[in-house]
């Protein structure tokens, strides 16, 4: 029996309901991966014990504890680092719950990194299509068009981020464009909206908040189809098959 895949799917099933629920309310409930976290490190603790991986899978745990406060405290110093709490404790449930796999709480952290690059990519496709090409330079137009798109002013959420800053300056409306995240877009889209309503501004470019757990969900997916069922390995007898 491999001891390792009970938790890798209770995990998959915490994180999809997790997901679900950011999708919708944007916010993580901590109490599942808590929860997750204690069984996950009681149930290898035992099977550690008995078969020999006990202080390989605590020095696991130490190194994904030091990984993540680490990522923490760059977050604390620069909004260009920052990462949910919420998010920083599903990476340490997947920690607790990968078995003997060091390195796969991080290898999945950068798998979500690099998988949410994708985005930009598909703003800029999704752009183009449209012809949406803001009169600006340059410079403004390609970060605008990588990081987000125009929405009208009234179907504007809290589930986007504003890429522009508005102002009044001798007696002209000046647009300066911002890539900064906002951990916090309530008050920006409240005061956005107020001014646009004051000065008959119709769209605003926006980029949608993508949860992060979403791309964990995908990254821990694969990740966890390579180390547990040997994916590669499959992939190479199938692809041996039909020579």
């Amino acid at each position: 029996m491999n001891v390792f895949l009970p938790m890798f799917f209770l995990g998959l099933i915490c994180l999809i309901y997790l997901g679900y629920q950011d999708l919708k309310t944007r916010e993580i409930n901590i109490t599942p991966l808590l929860i997750f976290s204690v069984i996950g490190i009681i149930y290898f603790i035992f099977f550690g014990i008995f078969k020999g991986f006990i202080w390989l899978y605590i020095l696991q745990l130490i190194i994904s504890s030091i990984f993540l406060l680490t990522i923490y405290i760059l977050g604390r110093f620069t909004t260009y680092a920052y990462i949910g709490e919420g998010d920083l404790i599903a990476i340490f449930m997947i920690s607790a719950i990968s078995g003997v796999s060091v390195l796969f709480a991080p290898f999945v952290f950068l798998m979500g990194l690099l998988l949410t690059l994708i985005l930009p990519i598909a703003f800029f496709i999704y752009n183009i299509i449209k012809g949406n090409y803001p009169k600006r330079k340059i410079s403004d137009r390609l970060l605008l068009m990588f990081f987000g798109f125009p929405k009208d002013i009234n179907s504007i959420t809290n589930f986007y981020m504003p890429l522009e800053k508005y102002s009044i300056k001798s007696k002209k409306i000046i647009s300066v464009v911002t890539i900064k995240p906002n951990t916090s877009t309530e008050k920006q889209i409240n005061e956005l909206k107020i001014f646009a309503k004051e000065h008959k501004i119709k769209k605003v470019w926006v980029s949608p908040l993508m949860p992060f757990i979403i791309t964990l969900i995908i990254s821990y997916s694969i990740i966890g189809a390579l180390t547990y069922f040997n994916l590669l390995k499959e992939l190479g007898y199938f692809a041996i098959s039909f020579v």
